[in-house]
């Protein structure tokens, strides 16, 4: 038999019950396993050449390599650790201040260190005179709304700023833990009118990824590496096994 396969991953993350939440479908670009053992030798001693004459499996390990190129949030927050955060509510400032003797040509987004995003109705004003000299939109700055970005075309001694604001959806790095899955490959093989078959990996642990290139000459591709563990919970015999099986 030949096989290439072609379908997709579901991963189902392991809860601390054991039980399984809802898979998460990912058309990958590639997926393959690893095995590798580690062994223990004897070198039998008792004749002129010394000869190898006994081998043993101390330990059994698997590799998983799966590479993605849907960035879609949540299949993102796999590779980056990441927790999937929702839009925000809108929401107002009405008095932000912004970094001290602008020039032309300065930036500042809007919001600090927490950035705001999806600006409406902002009003800008130089906070520098008494009463505040108030800025014109295209004369004295301009403004991306969707990300932010205030521009200043003039000099501004003490700019502030009132605005409303709607803050995206967005991923965190390195907000949650690294977490176990069970991973299925429901695929086809081609070789063979397209059968249909699975394959399952009991318990799955990624670590994260290594290289994200965010300004990349093709589409970008997020690369997952980890170790297919044994399942202690399931029993140690053929029928199942403890790290996973082929069903075609």
């Amino acid at each position: 038999m030949f096989f290439q396969g072609r379908g997709n991953v579901y991963l189902q993350e392991i809860n601390a019950d054991e039980t399984l939440g809802p898979a998460i479908k990912l058309c990958t670009d590639s997926l393959a396993i690893a095995l590798a053992t580690e062994s223990w030798t004897h070198i039998n001693k008792c004749a002129a050449v010394d000869v190898e004459d006994a081998r043993g499996i101390k330990s059994q390990s698997a590799t998983v390599t799966l590479a993605l190129a849907d960035m879609a949030d949540r299949k993102l927050a796999l590779g980056i650790f990441g927790t999937v955060n929702t839009a925000g509510s809108p929401g107002t400032v009405t008095a932000e201040f912004g970094p001290e003797n602008c020039v032309a040509g300065d930036y500042y987004f809007l919001g600090g260190k927490t950035r705001h995003r999806a600006i409406t109705s902002l009003v800008v004003t130089d906070d520098s005179t008494s009463p505040a000299t108030s800025l014109s939109l295209n004369t004295n700055y301009t403004l991306d709304a969707a990300s932010g970005l205030v521009t200043f075309v003039t000099a501004v001694t003490a700019p502030k700023f009132a605005y409303g604001y709607t803050d995206p959806a967005y991923v965190s790095i390195f907000t949650a833990a690294q977490k176990e899955y069970m991973l299925s490959y429901e695929f086809i093989n081609k070789q063979e009118s397209n059968d249909a078959g699975s394959l399952e990996l009991y318990k799955v642990r990624f670590d994260p990824a290594a290289n994200l290139d965010f300004q990349s000459e093709e589409n970008q591709s997020m690369a997952l590496t980890g170790s297919a563990l044994a399942d202690t919970e399931r029993d140690a015999d053929t029928e199942l096994g403890q790290f996973g099986r082929r069903v075609l």
